[in-house]
């Protein structure tokens, strides 16, 4: 660990990206020292007994002096505390809650993919068709609001943790659906810019899988 780092951090998923990737990456774009607990399925009714909220992703900081859980919360928490003076959630609170509120709008995307992909047999097909005719048309509110923040990123010029985040929720909605991002190119340069940037570049490239967009 760093000595100029502060905390120990150990973050507690399945062997999967899911819903524990954005914190992962948050970690990797600061060069954070964290333990990525990858647990097997064995080990999951224990883990969640733990867990604040009995569900996962949850994270221990400072050998569980601290425990917190919820992916936006846990990312939000890092985003304003691992190098305050960057002012990544934020630097005012007009350009804050913008943080959250694209956070929230794509978390929304990324439930209603889940909510299809792990929907009862029954109504599987039904829930898959309705995300597939859903997802495009919300997609493109978000990039034509990416269009609006007048730069490379969603709030303004500047990087914040939501930008973090999104690129972990475009990578999974990009994983499930091929050609998810054919008719969006300003979201397609935007997502193609976040998985080349230098801080998560080699991360991304050894533990992802390719983009046809590259």
């Amino acid at each position: 660990m760093s000595p100029d780092q502060k905390h120990t951090y150990k973050l507690f998923y399945v062997n999967a990206r899911g819903r524990a990737e954005p914190i992962r990456l948050i970690f990797h774009y600061f060069n954070v020292d964290f333990e990525d607990y990858r647990m097997e399925k064995e080990e999951f009714g224990e883990a969640k007994e733990k867990a604040p909220m009995h569900q996962l992703p949850y994270m221990e900081l400072d050998g569980g002096k601290t425990t917190l859980c919820q992916t936006l919360a846990m990312c939000r928490y890092l985003g304003k505390s691992i190098q305050p003076e960057r002012w990544f959630g934020g630097a005012t609170k007009t350009d804050s809650a913008k943080v959250d509120m694209f956070a929230d709008a794509f978390c929304d995307l990324f439930n209603l993919a889940m909510n299809a992909v792990y929907a009862d047999e029954k109504i599987k097909e039904f829930q898959m068709e309705s995300f597939k005719a859903a997802i495009g048309p919300k997609l493109k509110i978000q990039e034509n609001l990416l269009k609006k923040s007048k730069g490379d990123y969603f709030v303004g010029k500047s990087i914040h943790w939501c930008d973090v985040y999104i690129l972990g929720i475009l990578q999974a909605l990009d994983e499930l659906q091929d050609g998810i991002f054919d008719d969006l190119p300003e979201l397609t340069a935007y997502y193609l810019r976040m998985r080349n940037l230098p801080e998560l570049r080699d991360y991304i490239s050894q533990n992802w899988p390719a983009t046809k967009y590259e």
